[in-house]
């Protein structure tokens, strides 16, 4: 159901906006957690956990898109990361509940959050952004001025969104002398199809999929669902114990870090560079991951005879891990994946490379087992360190600096165009278009 709320999001978002969209997506949510509450056979509890999953469907490609278009250049990767927070909370929460409430009164509690998102969202704006590709201008400004204000710097990013429409609007013009032939459907339909090739062919479109997909590969096979699934069992390995109760307090430390380190990560975000930031963290997961395997490899080979060492360095990696993991490439997942699709193809991009998601998170969760029973935990590490080793790679080559940059001067830089003066912009349009108009 992940997978096929990956492909109505993009229409919600599309035909109704992002505000609407982010609204419809909270009612399976809510639902999901009544059904829960109230069921009492294994169907109805399969019928919530599908609820659950379209609704984490419908959200996915929408929540970084909206917080993206909703925020300042400036304060962007803050809130973006702050998705990472809630997942912490989120896996933190859970466990703490699940531990001291039975799994109904559990589920009552969660179904609390829909409810209290719905009456936030019902109190928001539209998107800016989105406004002005229905080519809404009097919303969009007035949209724009409640989310950002109503500085000179403020009005100069909406300008520059206002004449990028209109240069596409004006394209499009000069474009539908190309159209196909034919009549009705067909006509409809292989038009269709060119437009979807034609936008496949698009650097500023094709580079930030690319980019956005490999980014949410990387964070599934580092560990960002395993560990809260398999926590016990990877504890269990890498510190040589055999009851999943000797780890219970490490298992509850790693709860507690993650949340720390996305709290950490605000700050990390608001200061450094998001390439100096990924590559930094990706290049330590990738090491503490490794490290881990040869630490277990070298231990089950007997080479370690001190107490302290087999008893303090294990544990020492996993911090190390957790640490490096959860204050880069987990909030960075959700950052650069709301950052880098242009406007016209958001909706698009955001769903083609989100519907990679699902598809990586099951691919990851239900491999993993087999992978530890077949060549340990440590072979395992070294499968995933390898992973993310390619995909970093593939990043490192194609993604641009984004922090403090307007989402418009992203989506320039992908086409390999240089920001120009607003005023400049607005007159070069003017004056293509009344050409184009005039013909």
């Amino acid at each position: 159901m992940g997978i096929v709320g990956n492909f109505v999001s993009p229409v919600l978002m599309t035909k109704f906006g992002r505000q609407k969209a982010h609204l419809i997506s909270t009612i399976p949510a809510l639902l999901g957690w009544i059904v829960f509450v109230m069921g009492n056979s294994v169907p109805l509890f399969i019928a919530a956990r599908l609820l659950h999953g379209l609704a984490m469907g419908l959200r996915t490609p929408l929540a970084a898109i909206l917080v993206a278009e909703y925020t300042d250049p400036k304060h962007r990767g803050v809130f973006l990361g702050t998705f990472a927070i809630s997942l912490g909370l989120g896996i933190f929460l859970s466990h703490l509940l699940g531990a001291h409430l039975t799994w109904k009164m559990t589920a009552v509690v969660c179904s609390m959050f829909p409810l209290i998102a719905m009456a936030i969202i019902s109190l928001s704006p539209e998107s800016p952004s989105w406004l002005v590709s229905k080519r809404k201008y009097d919303e969009a400004r007035k949209a724009f001025r409640w989310v950002r204000g109503d500085g000179a710097e403020q009005r100069d990013e909406l300008n520059s969104m206002i004449n990028a429409q209109n240069e596409a609007t004006i394209e499009d013009k000069i474009n539908e002398g190309s159209r196909s032939s034919l009549n009705g459907f067909y006509r409809t339909m292989v038009d269709t199809i060119k437009d979807v090739l034609k936008i496949f062919k698009k650097k500023e479109f094709y580079k930030p999929a690319i980019i956005a997909i490999s980014m949410l590969i990387v964070f599934e096979f580092g560990g960002a669902h395993m560990f809260a699934a398999y926590g016990n069992i990877i504890l269990q390995a890498v510190l040589n114990k055999d009851d999943p109760k000797d780890v219970a307090w490490q298992f509850t430390l790693m709860d507690l870090l993650r949340t720390v380190c996305a709290l950490l990560a605000i700050f990390l975000l608001k200061y450094f560079k998001r390439r100096t930031i990924l590559f930094t963290s990706g290049a330590l997961t990738v090491l503490s991951l490794t490290s881990i395997s040869v630490f277990i490899y070298l231990r089950k080979a007997e080479m370690f005879t001190s107490a302290w060492i087999i008893d303090i360095v294990p544990m020492s990696l996993m911090v190390f891990y957790t640490l490096v993991f959860c204050l880069g490439l987990v909030p960075l997942n959700w950052v650069i994946c709301g950052e880098v699709f242009p406007l016209a193809y958001r909706s698009l991009g955001s769903t083609l490379s989100t519907s990679f998601l699902t598809p990586s998170f099951v691919v990851s969760m239900k491999t993993a087992p087999h992978l530890y029973s077949s060549v340990g935990v440590e072979g395992a590490f070294l499968v995933y360190s390898a992973t993310l080793t390619v995909f970093l790679s593939i990043i490192y080559l194609l993604l641009p600096e984004t922090k403090d940059r307007t989402l418009q001067e992203i989506e320039d830089s992908f086409k390999g165009k240089e920001t120009a003066d607003p005023e400049v912009q607005m007159t070069l349009i003017s004056t293509t278009e009344d050409n184009v108009l005039s013909k």
